[in-house]
């Protein structure tokens, strides 16, 4: 590891092989309580574990729950599932670049994926609470969104899925109006009203040869959701610093096999903002494009090696002041797995660069703002059980 990378560098964007210098886990438990014919009632619960650093003391590594529920199954004959507590809830994620652009963990509860024509319809009343996350911080936000300009919401979710088109494709679409819930903190301490937002997504999923997939999600945002797409946000978070705007994404990733030994996974993202207004007057917009992609040879079904690559391009405009900015990600591991796919042990080495130009005041990227570019040799485990 090194230490002038830190946490990671525009993960979401250039992708997170030898990208990630933390620990986290997972560790999920659950229990059927009631079942008879189709019905069943069934409790759900898993703790997360964050460690940002090499310092493993008890006392530094927070845990939260990851879900927390429980689940009636079939209760009104449409295979619908009824539930209520915390729950990772429709997590729509580019996994290569550990971006999660729809939700992440909410409080909440309702139906979820009741049978309707050929798709599932699910409805649920939801509740994101920003004061304790800190996976919000500043990697690969476009306006360094700190976050204490974050606030918590109250969320309508519709979202209907699994609707096939042809062979191999399905269709998704989901919508989401967040109402502002700030703190009592934040209402004092900034002193002026919060935007409620507006989110829109239409996903499309394609089976590519046998076991390949391809996906492309169009997202739109409103008002206090306006900036989610190009800082690289969830969708089920309300920036508390916008007044009024929109934005919306574009977003293609998937993983496709080449040949018998050889994968290709990718993630390429373009995400606007525009007529951005602050509560502080300032006025703007921006852009911001970026790409990455794997390639994987098997060498047999327990070793296979990794070349990834990803770029950057951020721009915005802030009272007529143009900013730009640059980076860019190259990588190769080795990795030692079980079977053609986890657990798997990984040595690898990256090299990064970055050109901030005017973006902010303070300076290069790396080696606490001496240098436009650094490396990082590592070893990683990722594993599920």
């Amino acid at each position: 590891m090194n230490e002038a990378v830190g946490g990671s560098f525009q993960k979401n964007k250039l992708g997170r092989l030898g990208n990630e210098f933390d620990t986290y886990a997972e560790i999920g438990f659950g229990k059927e309580l009631y079942n008879a014919g189709s019905q069943s009632v069934y409790i759900q619960t898993m703790i997360n574990m964050y460690d940002g650093d090499s310092n493993s003391n008890n006392g530094d590594n927070p845990f939260g729950w990851e879900n927390l529920n429980m689940q009636f199954r079939n209760f009104m004959g449409f295979d619908e599932t009824t539930w209520v507590g915390i729950r990772q809830y429709n997590k729509y994620s580019i996994d290569a670049n550990d971006y999660f652009f729809w939700n992440k963990t909410n409080v909440g509860g309702g139906i979820e994926k009741m049978s309707v024509g050929q798709g599932k319809l699910s409805i649920a009343a939801l509740h994101r609470d920003i004061e304790e996350d800190n996976s919000m911080g500043a990697d690969g936000d476009l306006d360094s969104v700190d976050i204490d300009d974050l606030v918590d919401s109250n969320q309508l979710e519709l979202m209907y899925d699994s609707q096939p088109l042809w062979r191999g494709a399905s269709l998704a679409v989901g919508y989401k109006y967040l109402n502002a819930d700030a703190s009592d903190e934040q209402i004092q301490h900034n002193n002026h009203d919060y935007s409620d937002g507006q989110t829109a997504m239409v996903m499309l999923q394609q089976q590519v040869f046998e076991k390949g997939i391809n996906n492309t999600v169009v997202q739109y945002y409103a008002d206090g959701s306006a900036l989610q797409g190009v800082t690289f946000g969830a969708a089920d978070t309300l920036n508390g610093t916008v007044k009024s705007g929109n934005g919306w994404a574009m977003r293609n990733y998937g993983v496709i096999p080449l040949a018998e030994d050889w994968d290709l996974s990718h993630a390429i993202n373009y995400a606007a903002a525009n007529d951005i207004e602050r509560w502080d007057g300032k006025k703007g917009d921006g852009t911001t494009v970026s790409a990455s992609a794997k390639v994987t040879y098997h060498w047999s079904d327990y070793t296979r090696t990794y070349v990834e690559l990803g770029y950057f391009d951020d721009e915005k405009t802030v009272d007529g002041t143009n900013y730009e900015r640059s980076g860019s990600k190259y990588t190769v591991a080795q990795a030692l797995s079980f079977g053609r796919d986890k657990p798997e042990l990984r040595l690898f080495a990256s090299y990064f660069d970055s050109s901030t130009d005017n973006w902010d005041d303070t300076g290069n990227a790396f080696e606490n703002g001496h240098s436009s570019d650094t490396w990082a040799v590592g070893l990683q485990a990722n594993v599920f059980w």
